[in-house]
């Protein structure tokens, strides 16, 4: 069967519908993990729960990022938590009270992109606020999870991804697309708030991927480093 895409105005439509969806199921405490084999549900490969505690950041830059730049992102009170995010250096980003968002200065609209959203949770814990975006961040079958890690970050909770997503997808671009990122929880002065960290990019686009996990890996939220799994390129190249 011939499966048709939505124009790209309405999955735009549809990803911004998504996102309020993700900030309102969240806000009710929703708590809930979709398995693999449930209707609806991504097919995971190579799941790689973390053990404890990360270890505590260090100065070390990894060489992985010497086509970035360290960015820290300040949102306003309605959400405090303070972010550490490494962005491809020949990418132009603008910021919003909630959210941070950056491209290539040259690219279209269908070339990679980087999202950054906060918000505040409801959930009763960062590992419940994490479970219920985790919940709902695909909707298509067709998507598949290559790599993901989840574990805690200081008394944070943190669940890191790469995926490849099916076309139906509100991200999905004009065309096969993957998609690299961490959902967050985080405790605060007393209530929990959610970031969520999304790359999109084309498939076959090898440098943006690069790009991607190499940021992604080297996450702080509040100083605490935000775990990685082994990601579903590098296990290919061993």
């Amino acid at each position: 069967m011939t499966r048709h895409q939505l124009p790209r105005w309405r999955r735009w439509g549809v990803a911004a519908a998504s996102a309020a969806l993700m900030l309102i199921v969240s806000g009710c405490g929703l708590v809930g993990v979709r398995l693999s084999d449930e209707a609806g549900g991504p097919l995971r490969v190579g799941a790689q729960p973390s053990m404890g505690p990360e270890p505590e950041p260090t100065e070390t830059l990894d060489p992985a990022l010497v086509d970035h730049t360290l960015q820290h992102v300040t949102f306003t009170d309605r959400c405090p938590a303070r972010v550490s995010i490494h962005v491809p250096s020949r990418w132009t980003g603008n910021a919003t009270d909630t959210s941070f968002n950056a491209r290539p200065a040259d690219s279209g609209l269908d070339g990679p992109r980087l999202s950054v959203f906060c918000s505040e949770s409801f959930s009763e814990s960062a590992s419940e606020s994490v479970s219920s975006l985790q919940s709902y961040q695909f909707s298509d079958s067709a998507t598949t999870i290559g790599a993901e890690r989840t574990g805690q970050a200081g008394p944070g909770y943190f669940w890191t991804y790469e995926a490849e997503l099916g076309p139906e997808e509100a991200w999905s671009l004009d065309g096969p697309t993957s998609a690299v990122g961490s959902v967050v929880g985080y405790p605060i002065a007393g209530k929990v708030y959610q970031i969520q960290f999304n790359y999109y990019f084309a498939t076959d686009d090898e440098a943006a991927r690069g790009l991607a996990t190499a940021s992604i890996a080297n996450l702080t939220v509040e100083g605490s480093a935000i775990g990685a799994p082994q990601w579903s390129s590098d296990a290919g190249d061993g």
